[in-house]
Formats: structure tokens, C-alpha cells, sequence
């Protein structure tokens, strides 16, 4: 992972900072500090032992990988406080419109719903792949530091953050019950969804416009449309391209991920299109400035490890 990388990294992450504390005080939410002492003590950690292997015992690959653990934190600490900002803007709920457009791209949810309903083994697999989104932080930077595909690593990290603020961005014009609060479809057979999620009284709460204080030890997802599982799932999907006989893996658990979307988060199935879109945008973009800001002999490497 070269300087100019972790630069690019830190500045973003700088910028989702400062974006965090003004959305916040713009809509008045305070965050609950104390409610998650391990989330402070582990990132402490992080970065008290990537000051030791860099500055006390020089070890370049340790010094990498606690770096990039630090960074990816994060940004999806900042990324989700910034969605609760997001959501208590306000905006009119817009359900109709997604439910519009999945009947307009001829999405059958019924069918769909159905297909898994009779097939309980395969209901349980995708969901279980749906709850892998949080686990595949940890896990695919290992692979990748591992696989020595440092670059394709820090482009990923890039993308992530690049993704989490182009969702949350266009989900303050998109606000969503979720589909099948829309749609009335609570009750469907455990077996179908192994963890349907639906976030309707966080929502009520941060719409309300009453102060309302964030736990970090009870963090949710509440945005629909752009999905954030389906671009990071097709995030992660790309990072794990260039690791023999791991991209397998990666291609089969991220394509459940995505074939759950639906079901156990809820979602409209135009949310997918929106998370594959973002998901495209933040690769090109992450591609693009890893490559726009190294001499030409790195830049053709890193277009190497990042195509």
C-alpha cells in the first residue's frame, strides 16, 4: 500500500467526517459515545499498533493491514451515522414510486417469494449469505493482503467509501418504508426469510423531528434505494477477481447476498439497480484517481491489479 494510497484514503475519510458532524448538528441528532466503549477501545488498538510497526518496530505488511482495518472502521461508522442524518431530513417517503417502477421492469415479487417459499434450503442459504455483508470487511482484506493485491485492496477501500456516500446522498431524495411494509407482506413464512429486517419505528423516530440520540451499539440500516448490500456485495464480488480459487467463493456467496436483497432486507428489486449503479460510479471513480495521481510505470501496475 504506497503513501499516495492511504493519502487518498484519509482525505475521504476526513471529508466524510466533517460531513457527519454537520449533518448531524443540521438535524439535530447527538450521538451516544458512551453506549460502545469496544467500538473506541478496538480502534485505539488499531491505530496504537500501527504507530508501533511503523515508527517502533518497522514491519511494513503489519503496519498495512492495521492501516487499512482503521480506515474501513471508519468509514462505515461515519457512512452509517450519516444515513440516520439522511433519513431525519425528512423528505415524503417514496414507495409508490419504487413500487412503480419494479411493476414497470416487470418484477414479479409474488413469484419471487414463491420460488424460495418451496425451496427452504435455498431460502436458508441466501439468507444466510444476506447476514455475510459485515463479516467480508474482515474477511476480504485478509484475502487480499494475503494474496499481496495491496493496490486492488486500497481502490476497494476508496469505492466503499466513494459507494456509502453516493447511498446516502441520493437516499435523502428516496426515503422508503421498505417494500414489504409497503406492500403488507410482514407475515410471510419464517422459512422464506431467515432475518427480515424492517427499520419502520427508527424511521417514525427520526422523522419525527424530537431529538433523538444514536447508539452505536444498536446501529441499522435504514436506507432502500440505492442498496448498499447490492453494491457492496458487487464490491466485494470484483475485490476477490484476481485470488485464484477464492473469486469462486466470492462470485457464489455475493451473488446470494444479492438474490436475498429482496427478501430478507426488504428491498424493492429497482434498490438493486441503484446499488449496482452506485457500485460501477464509486469503482470508476476509485480506479480513476488511484491511477490519476501516480507516475506512469505505478499507474500502469495498479490498472493491472485494479481491472
Amino acid at each position: 500500500m504506497t503513501l499516495g494510497h492511504a493519502r487518498h484514503v484519509w482525505s475521504l475519510i476526513a471529508v466524510m467526517g466533517a460531513l457527519t458532524v454537520v449533518s448531524l448538528l443540521l438535524t439535530h441528532l447527538t450521538v451516544d459515545v458512551a453506549s460502545n466503549p469496544a467500538l473506541f477501545m478496538f480502534l485505539g488498538m488499531l491505530f496504537a499498533a500501527n504507530c508501533f510497526y511503523r515508527l517502533w518496530r518497522p514491519e511494513p505488511h503489519l503496519q498495512a493491514v492495521t492501516e487499512a482495518a482503521g480506515q474501513i472502521l471508519l468509514i462505515l461508522l461515519f457512512g452509517i451515522l450519516l444515513s440516520y442524518a439522511a433519513v431525519a431530513a425528512g423528505l415524503p417517503y417514496r414507495d409508490v414510486e419504487l413500487d412503480l417502477a419494479d411493476k414497470a421492469l416487470g418484477f414479479d415479487r409474488s413469484a419471487y417469494l414463491g420460488f424460495f417459499a418451496h425451496r427452504p434450503w435455498l431460502a436458508w442459504t441466501i439468507g444466510t449469505a444476506y447476514l455475510t455483508l459485515l463479516p467480508q470487511f474482515a474477511f476480504v482484506p485478509l484475502v487480499l493482503f494475503s494474496a499481496k493485491q495491496h493496490h486492488r485492496l486500497q481502490s476497494m477501500i476508496l469505492a466503499f467509501g466513494f459507494a456509502l456516500l453516493a447511498t446516502v446522498a441520493i437516499s435523502i431524495f428516496t426515503p422508503s418504508v421498505t417494500a414489504f411494509v409497503h406492500l403488507d407482506l410482514l407475515s410471510i413464512p419464517a422459512e422464506t426469510a431467515r432475518s427480515l429486517y424492517t427499520p419502520v419505528p427508527t424511521l417514525d423516530a427520526l422523522r419525527s423531528g424530537t431529538p433523538y440520540t444514536i447508539r452505536l451499539d444498536n446501529l441499522e440500516g435504514l436506507i432502500s434505494f440505492p442498496s448498499f448490500h447490492t453494491a457492496g456485495a458487487l464490491l466485494f464480488a470484483w475485490a476477490l477477481l484476481k485470488v485464484p480459487y477464492i473469486r469462486w467463493l466470492g462470485l457464489a456467496l455475493n451473488a446470494s447476498l444479492i438474490a436475498a436483497t429482496p427478501i430478507n432486507g426488504a428491498h424493492y428489486f429497482v434498490d438493486l439497480i441503484g446499488g449496482a449503479a452506485v457500485a460501477g460510479a464509486s469503482l470508476a471513480a476509485s480506479a480513476w484517481i488511484c491511477r490519476s495521481t501516480q507516475p506512469a510505470p505505478e499507474a500502469a501496475a495498479i490498472a493491472t491489479q485494479t481491472a
